[in-house]
């Protein structure tokens, strides 16, 4: 029996997540460049210590959604966890739109779109203009005619970095007849939210992560927000108990402590604004403005510029495409120092 027979075209179809292991410093997956503290990893461990291992995790759940809704001002039903925001885009899509149709901005988060068409989805795809902005009633009267289940807006975007007008953000939430799920990845960076707004809209859904600010990518822990309702549809497709004690226990004692978020986050912001302007005396570089962890930039043979770096061992991304992005590449930030040898890396490439 052929292949064809046994999986879905729309998976036989779908390309695998591939990302090529190479030696060097690593900034091109927008991860922290520090790990969690020490003093924290110990108490998590003395916390897991005294944990039983063969319960399943959903008492360690319910506290720690308590906790967490009272840092944000919300109720625990309005919160969903899941292992990585990852896994909730996926179950937004499954509970909301299958063989329907979402819609994206173009270009952004590629995740949104790949996992839309795994479930069968036609991607309607609202081009950006040059600078990665959107016309405001030009995409709500897309949304309006098209008529998509779901509507995905990064902000700030990925992978360009811009953050888009909350005012704008607010007209959207407003007038589509859809849920809008904004994905705030990277809003510790950026400083703007719109998590306050779940009380006011039903429609509105904000995806968060720890794998950035939070320096838990290896942990895999996400969360969404949204209206009660919605939120408890959204959990029945999730497969239970998909918080492990592990990242109980992470989570618990990182919302304690969040002096070191906020430091890790100041720094980062300072090295990337350091960065942008050096990058900025560079010649044939083209800098695009950004709110997150990372640099989106163009150059005339980005191909060549990415080998070159990746030869003096710097990792950078390659997210250029012949539509939206053409000749893009993108750097994380990282410490001082790796910042440092990626600017020296840049300059000898170009």
């Amino acid at each position: 029996m052929s292949i064809e027979k046994k999986i879905r075209k729309a998976v036989l179809d779908a390309p695998a997540y591939h990302l090529k292991t190479e030696e060097g410093i690593k900034l091109n997956q927008n991860e922290s460049p520090w790990d969690i503290p020490v003093h924290l990893k110990t108490e998590i461990i003395e916390k897991l210590l005294q944990t039983p291992w063969n319960r399943y995790p959903l008492g360690d759940i319910v506290p720690l959604k308590k906790k967490l809704a009272k840092l944000l001002n919300l109720w625990p039903d309005n919160l969903v966890f899941a292992n990585g925001s990852n896994v909730l885009i996926q179950a937004i899509i499954m509970a909301c739109a299958v063989n329907d149709k979402i819609m994206v901005l173009d270009p952004t988060f590629s995740v949104y779109e790949l996992q839309g068409q795994l479930l069968g989805n036609t991607i309607i795809k609202y081009p950006l203009d040059e600078n990665f902005e959107f016309d405001r009633d030009a995409l709500i009267a897309t949304v309006k005619k098209q008529k998509p289940k779901v509507l995905f807006i990064a902000n700030p975007n990925a992978p360009t970095g811009n953050l888009y007008n909350l005012n704008m953000m607010r007209a959207i939430v407003e007038e589509c007849p859809c849920l809008v799920v904004v994905d705030e990845a990277y809003y510790p960076f950026s400083g703007t939210t719109v998590i306050n707004w779940v009380r006011q809209y039903d429609n509105l859904i904000v995806l968060r992560t720890f794998s950035k600010a939070f320096a838990m990518g290896g942990v895999r822990f996400g969360y969404l927000a949204a209206d009660a309702d919605i939120a408890t549809q959204i959990e029945k497709c999730l497969l239970p108990f998909c918080i492990s004690k592990l990242t109980a226990a992470c989570v618990d004692t990182v919302l304690d402590h969040p002096e070191y978020v906020e430091n890790y986050t100041s720094d980062i912001c300072k090295e990337r604004d350091r960065v942008v302007e050096e990058m900025k005396n560079i010649p044939g570089i083209t800098v695009y403005p950004t709110k997150a962890n990372f640099v989106l930039f163009k150059c005339e043979d980005s191909q060549t510029v990415f080998r070159r770096v990746l030869n003096e061992g710097v990792i950078l991304r390659d997210v250029s495409n012949p539509t939206t992005l053409a000749k893009t590449l993108r750097v994380s930030i990282g410490t001082k120092e790796e910042n440092n040898a990626f600017l020296s890396a840049l300059k000898k490439a170009i």
